[in-house]
Formats: structure tokens, C-alpha cells, sequence
């Protein structure tokens, strides 16, 4: 097309030259013969003025290119002076706003180097084709492939450049999809993706579909929740729930599928252009939970063996204390003491580690029955203020007299008792004051272990109910305890259909509030009693 406009522009040139001539050379005044070569003449010189306007005008056909292209023309400066509907659309930029402003508006910052190539080839007056990248006016980002082409005016010179931009952001969307598939299909771990609407099968790799022996043709058909998976299937669905409600990002949940162990990790996948997915890890817990097996046997045989020789250990000290096997020095007393007090520290030690294992699997016995709350947490009370004493702190005790009738067994909400009561004394300042108080609640009862000792860091107190957890290495020297008080409140609240709550506040101290349900029976407590003598 080029060289057909030169070829017409060079003939009109050229006739316009020769009317110029035959005007000279017949002169003035003009014959009908010199006059219709003058009219030819202007009319060639607007034809060709036109043509001359075309000849810089971009050489594409803009109606064919606009529902496709993005165009884009420089002036020598590199300011936009022109930009097609379909730029505009695509950026979301108006033209007024757009028109004058330097190129690099739409370019984007990783692109630096290639838009420095770009503007060095239309230097050097040669076509530049590579991939780039334009963010819109809200930061969208289109991956296209460019062709620049320099302008040169009649001279020569270089004047700007047009730039034709075809975007390819879907086939760079799809190829990076494509390569993250690939990539998850050499995973060992089983993964699936599962539409958050439908619930349907949208991925899985192939461990996944190995593992469930799916049909990759079949695989849009397959619902998740139908799969013949062991879990907590309500509960799933409530976190499920929690996840669409934007209330949590994630979660996991033990399952088993032909009895093998797997522990599922859920997380919500959104991204631009696609629906909400659910992105499922199964790890395999046959091996973790085999290695945590032998650990617990061997912690349950270690203090099982220990339990017989440290009793016996503590009753010998205990008879050489009060004087049974002779008199002792005052001296020879305060070790005896220091030896005592370590060897019953050793001894419960040992039986929370037991008790532990016990509730662990599901062992440890309880003998339910109705009894007034009030009167075990005042004899809890009462057994601990020996104990208390030595931290030079005191017990409050709020409460009536009125029973408060729960099924419980005594000696295990004993034991909860002096757990919270016996913390509280540790983390205690000298001289501070410790409440015990007893509320009645429509439905249930709560006994509230109040100190104002050092408190519990706000990013400890998820975790402070975990096995063998402490806060603090000073507070840990001061109490002299392992970190499983705590975890055995809360296993023996919860098989009591009981709950556990702490609040804490660091430097100001901490609240432990356990909570039983009201006794729903009518039947006397006395005979509840008495009928109560199966463990349950």
C-alpha cells in the first residue's frame, strides 16, 4: 500500500510540474486550453495533499484492528497522541486524561528493560516485536505482544512511533495454570480441589486420583462429601461454613480412609477469574502417629516402673520425719524436708504423666455421681491452704451454704481444684489474695480461681491448655511444674459434659473458670448416691 501511494504521489508531482510549465510557457491571459490546466493542476495538488495526510496517518486498517487491537502512537517526545476505544476499554483511562501524558503511564514497572529495548530499536528507526506488559488506570495488568513501528517525517527523521498491542493475558493465565497443575501432580501427598458451591471435583493430582481410584473423564461428577472417607462429617461442614463466612482462612481435620491415618489440611483458594475453590492436602499420619505410639508407651512404662520405688521412697522419708526410726537433728530434719518435698513432687509428676496416658486412651474411670459442688470446693479449699502458706498467699473462698447438686466425681474435681488453686499460689506475688468463688448459672454452675499474679502473654493463651506447656522460664523456676496441670483440667472438665475458660491479662493476672451442668434429675441426692457405685 506503501508504494502505491508513492507511485501516485510521484505521477501527481510530476503533473503538476508539467502544468506549471505550460502555463509559463503559453503566459498570460489565460486560453480555455491553459485555464483547464491550471483547475487540473489545483485539483491534483488537493488530491495529492490528501494523500500526504494518509501517508502519515498509521499504515493498518484501524476499523479492522479496533474490536481486536490495542493501538497506541508516541510523538517524538514519547507522549501519547493517539489511543483506540480499545485501550481505553481495557485500561479503564479516559482519552482526555490520557492524551499527552508520557508513555511509561502504562507500563509496567517490571517491564523497565524491555521498554528500554523498545525505545532504543525506534531510535535506530527499526520494528521492535516482544511480549509486554500495560496496567490499567486501577492497576489491572494485560500481558500482550507488541509490535512497534518508528515514524519518520519526509526528511527522515524520526517523529514517534505506533505500537500495536494484542493482549494475551488469558493464554499466559492458562499456561501458568497448566504448568501449577503439572507441578501439583508431582506432589506425593494426595491434593483435590473442590468447588465451594457445588462441592463437585474440580482437580486432583495424581496421587489423589490414585488413591480414590477416579476416572480423570468422570472426575466433574464426583461430590466430595459422597466419597467413603471416615470423619467428623458435621463438623467439617461447620468449618466449611465458617470458611465461606470469611470467619476463618483455613483448617485441618483427622480422617481415615482403608485404615489409613490422614490428617486433612483445607484451605479457601480465591483468585480473578475463576469461583471459590477448596484446596485439600491429605498427609499420611500412619508414620507420626507410630513414632507418638512408642513415645507414649515408653513415657507409661518409665512412670509406671518409677511410681512403686518413689511411693515407697516417700513413705521411708515421711516415717524417718516424724521420728519412727529414731531422733533426728534439726539439721538432718530440714534435708529430710527438702528430700520429702521432692520425692512427692516426683511422685505427682509421675500420676499426672499416668493420668495423661490414661485419658489419652480412653482408660481413666470415673465414678459419677450427684453430689453438692459447694461442699467439694470448700474441702479442696481447705486441703490447700497448707499449701498456700508456703507462698505466703490466701485462699478467699465466696460461696453460700445452699448445695449445688452436680453429677461429678469427687475425687477427680479434687484434683481439678488443687490444679487451679495450686497455680494460682505459684504465680502469685508474696502476700497477694486468692479467690475461689462459686456462681449459679440458669443451667449450670461455675467455679471461678481468681489470682493477680504475672499473668499469661495474649499469644500464650491458645496454647496454655497443651501438654507440657509454660510461660515465662522465671515463672516455671518459681512453680516448680511441668505443664500438664492444665491439660488434665481440661480433659476431666470435658468428660464431666463440663468446660474449661481462661482470661488473662499479662502483669495484672489470670481467671480459670470451669463450668458443670446442673443436675437435671429429680431423684434425692441420697439415693442418687447410693444407686452410684458402676464406674461409667
Amino acid at each position: 500500500m506503501r508504494d502505491l501511494t508513492k507511485y501516485i504521489r510521484f505521477g501527481l508531482q510530476s503533473f503538476i510540474a508539467v502544468c506549471g510549465a505550460v502555463i509559463v510557457w503559453r503566459a498570460w491571459p489565460l486560453d480555455r486550453f491553459s485555464f483547464a490546466i491550471v483547475v487540473a493542476g489545483l485539483v491534483a495538488a488537493f488530491i495529492w495533499r490528501r494523500i500526504d495526510k494518509a501517508a502519515d496517518a498509521p499504515s493498518v486498517d484501524a476499523s479492522a484492528l479496533e474490536a481486536h487491537a490495542i493501538m497506541l502512537r508516541a510523538d517524538q517526545d514519547g507522549k501519547i497522541s493517539f489511543a483506540n476505544e480499545r485501550l481505553l476499554q481495557l485500561t479503564g483511562y479516559e482519552r482526555g486524561t490520557l492524551l499527552g501524558q508520557p508513555m511509561r503511564v502504562l507500563h509496567h514497572v517490571a517491564d523497565a528493560e524491555t521498554y528500554a529495548a523498545v525505545d532504543a530499536a525506534m531510535a535506530r528507526g527499526e520494528k521492535w516485536t516482544g511480549e509486554t506488559r500495560i496496567t490499567g488506570k486501577d492497576g489491572r495488568v494485560l500481558w500482550t505482544r507488541m509490535t512497534s513501528v518508528p515514524q519518520m517525517d519526509k526528511s527522515g527523521a524520526y517523529c514517534g512511533s505506533l505500537r500495536v498491542h494484542s493482549d494475551i493475558s488469558a493464554q499466559k493465565v492458562s499456561t501458568a495454570a497448566r504448568d501449577a497443575m503439572a507441578s501439583l501432580n508431582l506432589l506425593s501427598e494426595p491434593l483435590f480441589m473442590v468447588c465451594l458451591d457445588t462441592y463437585n471435583l474440580v482437580f486432583a493430582n495424581d496421587a489423589a486420583a490414585k488413591l480414590f481410584n477416579w476416572n480423570r473423564l468422570q472426575m466433574a461428577e464426583i461430590r466430595i462429601f459422597a466419597v467413603d472417607m471416615l470423619y467428623d462429617r458435621l463438623a467439617v461442614q461447620r468449618q466449611v461454613a465458617a470458611l465461606k463466612a470469611k470467619q476463618i482462612t483455613e483448617f485441618s481435620f483427622p480422617a481415615t480412609y482403608h485404615d489409613v491415618p490422614y490428617l486433612a489440611e483445607v484451605q479457601l483458594i480465591e483468585a480473578a477469574g475463576m469461583e471459590p475453590r477448596l484446596y485439600v492436602v491429605l498427609r499420611d499420619q500412619t508414620e507420626s502417629m507410630a513414632i507418638a505410639r512408642t513415645k507414649d508407651e515408653l513415657v507409661a512404662t518409665v512412670s509406671h516402673e518409677l511410681r512403686t520405688p518413689l511411693t515407697s521412697i516417700k513413705g521411708a522419708l515421711g516415717l524417718i520425719r516424724s521420728g519412727a526410726a529414731g531422733d533426728v537433728t534439726k539439721k538432718t530434719s530440714d534435708l529430710l524436708d527438702i528430700a520429702y518435698r521432692n520425692a512427692d513432687r516426683l511422685v505427682l509428676i509421675v500420676n499426672d504423666i499416668l493420668d495423661l496416658e490414661k485419658m489419652a486412651a480412653g482408660q481413666m474411670d470415673y465414678d459419677i455421681a450427684r453430689r453438692d459442688l459447694v461442699q467439694t470446693v470448700k474441702e479442696a479449699v481447705t486441703a490447700n491452704e497448707g499449701f498456700a502458706s508456703r507462698f505466703d498467699v490466701s485462699i478467699n473462698l465466696n460461696t453460700d451454704d445452699e448445695p449445688a447438686w452436680a453429677d461429678f466425681d469427687a475425687d477427680r474435681i479434687h484434683q481439678v481444684l488443687s490444679n487451679l488453686i495450686s497455680n494460682a499460689c505459684k504465680f502469685s506475688s508474696t502476700g497477694a489474695q486468692i479467690d475461689v468463688n462459686v456462681e449459679r448459672r440458669p443451667k449450670s454452675f461455675a467455679i471461678c480461681v481468681v489470682d493477680r499474679g504475672v499473668g499469661i502473654p495474649s499469644g500464650a493463651v491458645e496454647r496454655i491448655f497443651d501438654r507440657f506447656t509454660q510461660v515465662g522460664k522465671s515463672a516455671r523456676a518459681r512453680s516448680g511444674g511441668t505443664g500438664l496441670g492444665l491439660s488434665i483440667v481440661k480433659s476431666i472438665i470435658e468428660s464431666h459434659n463440663g468446660t474449661v475458660e481462661l482470661t488473662s491479662v499479662e502483669g495484672q493476672g489470670t481467671t480459670v473458670t470451669v463450668v458443670f451442668p446442673r443436675a437435671t434429675n429429680t431423684a434425692t441426692p441420697a439415693n442418687l448416691i447410693r444407686s452410684a457405685g458402676g464406674k461409667t
